[in-house]
Order: structure tokens, then sequence, then C-alpha cells
């Protein structure tokens, strides 16, 4: 490959001394060398577990400790000090595939990096590393290059894609802007909207390069609270985005629409429906349809812990 651009791997971490090390030894096992690997301790309190693990790898990365306010604010710190052109998340509990980055640059050199991000598949892993299941295929996107409108109706059918089978370049952070730190839990899903509705297009492949681990300390099975809070903060941005799309908003909205009454978040959905018949976005049969899919998103949640428990063996609150 004649294109190797410097690739900053960024891991922010939270009392993470039982994950940290595995993550940055995948980081450091990359078969793509044009890297540099910055680990942000956002102010743990663990009697500076994380901090001697982190140190412990000397110059192999550059270490940032700062006061405790959130993942997106530790991501900012570290995008705001990386020298990449290209910007690679990988949370501290997380793991790479070795040929993760290189895949993803040879992707860029297939299809062109202008204008474009790259994404992979990810699998699922238990605390043990023990997949407990495979990436699936996003029907939706062709492999290869997808553009802006397609990754944005997916984007808003599935609520958000894994922040750490993005390659992102520096400048669709830029025009984006910073993570909102104000967010707890839906902070990525909010990014990835902002990135492709500035017209961003992506190449997508179906192989699996991220091994995203789940387990019982995770925000992301015990926060539905900040969810539901953090969701309706987002659509007060994106929903207006969305009606300014014109040719695209009616789908776009339906599809926005869908994937909140599937996780019962009742207040956006009603906002959608609202905006929706007010701007003729909405058919009266699609409407209905919204409302028989918010049946099943109020049992979803109890649905969500007994799958959990008896397959995946995480308890959920």
């Amino acid at each position: 490959m004649q294109f190797q651009p410097l690739v900053s791997i960024i891991i922010p971490v939270y009392n993470g001394s039982n994950f940290v090390s595995e993550a940055i030894e995948s980081a450091l096992n990359q078969t793509y060398k044009n890297i540099e690997i910055i680990v942000v301790n956002d102010g743990s309190c663990d009697d500076g577990a994380t901090e001697q693990i982190a140190l412990s790898y000397g110059d192999k990365i550059r270490y940032i400790c700062k006061e405790n306010g959130g993942v997106s604010s530790a991501l900012n710190l570290g995008i705001a000090n990386m020298r990449g052109d290209y910007f690679s998340w990988l949370s501290h509990d997380d793991l790479y595939k070795p040929e993760k980055l290189e895949k993803q640059v040879e992707l860029l050199c297939k299809y062109g990096s202008e204008n474009a991000v790259v994404y992979c598949e990810a699998e699922n892993v238990n605390a043990s590393r023990e997949c407990i299941s495979g990436g699936a295929r996003k029907k939706e996107l062709e492999i290869g290059k997808n553009e802006y409108f397609t990754v944005l109706k997916s984007l808003c059918k599935r609520g958000s894609y894994n922040g750490c089978a993005f390659l992102i370049p520096k400048e669709a952070l830029d025009k984006a802007g910073p993570f909102d730190e104000t967010l707890r839990y839906s902070q990525d899903a909010f990014m990835w909207l902002r990135i492709f509705f500035c017209g961003y297009d992506l190449l997508y492949t179906d192989e699996v390069y991220v091994c995203n681990r789940i387990h019982g300390g995770q925000l992301t099975q015990r926060g539905r609270a900040i969810f539901y809070k953090d969701r309706y903060s987002i659509s007060q941005e994106i929903i207006p985005r969305i009606v300014a799309e014109k040719e695209y908003a009616s789908e776009l909205l339906y599809a926005y629409a869908s994937y909140h009454a599937r996780m019962n978040c009742s207040n956006v959905l009603k906002e959608c429906l609202r905006v929706g018949k007010q701007n003729r976005l909405m058919s009266l049969a699609k409407r209905f349809k919204l409302r028989c899919i918010a049946l099943y998103g109020k049992i979803r949640p109890s649905i969500r812990r007994i799958y959990y428990k008896l397959f995946v063996k995480v308890k959920t609150n």
C-alpha cells in the first residue's frame, strides 16, 4: 500500500484494570504499523491500578490522565492531542483483531480516501473472550462504497454502529464537532449521525475485525434512564436535520421513528409522529405501524433481560 496515513488509536479508560491491558496489546499487535496509541485515563478511582498498567507500556503508548468527565470528554481530549490523519476508537474492554487497521486502509486505497469513513463488523465476546455471537452483515449496506443517504437511513433504523469498528478521517471529526459531553449513553450514536449528515460516504466490509466485550459492568447494561434522556436530547437536533433533507426526509424520519418505537423511547416517537403528520412526511398507515411497533417496545426490556440471563450469562438491570 502506498497510502499509509498515520492512525491514532484512542483508548478512553475508567477503572479499567481488568481489561485495559488486553485492549492495549491488541492495538500494539496491529499488522498496520503507522499508528500511535493514546490512552486517556478518565479520572479512575482504583488506587492507581489503571494508571500503573498504562505506565508499564512506557513509550509504546502516549498516556494522558484527567479528571473524571465521562467517555466523551476523554475522547475529545484524545482527539485534541492526536497527531494522526485518522481516528480509531478502542474501548478499554474491547479488542481489535490484528488486521483491523490494515484491512481498513486497504479499503481506502481501493475505493479512494476522499470524503470516506471506513467500517467493519464486530463480534460479541464474553469476559473470557469467548465468542457469544458473530458479526452479522448489515444487509442494507453494500460491500464497498455506500452513499451518505444509505448510511444515514441505516443509522436511523439501527440507532448506532459499533464505534470501535470505524476508521474516521480527522477532518470529519473537525466538521462534525466534538463528542457531546452532556451525553452519557448515546454520544457515539449522535456523533455518527452528525458525521454522515456532513455528507461522508461509507466504505463497508462485513469482515469481523473487532471483538465487542459484553459484561455486567458496562453502562450499556445499566443505564436505561440515561439512554432515554440522551435519546430525547439528540432528537431535538436530529429531527430538524431529517426534515431538512427534503428528498429523503420521509424515509429517514420513518426509520428514526421505528428505532425509537422498538426501544420504547415514547417521547421521541411522539415527536416523530407529530413532525411527520405536520410536514406530511408520514402516511396514516405508517403512523399506525409505528404504534404497533411501540407495543413490542414496551415488552422488549423484559425479553432482553431473559435473553442475556439465559444465553449470554450477563445480568442486566
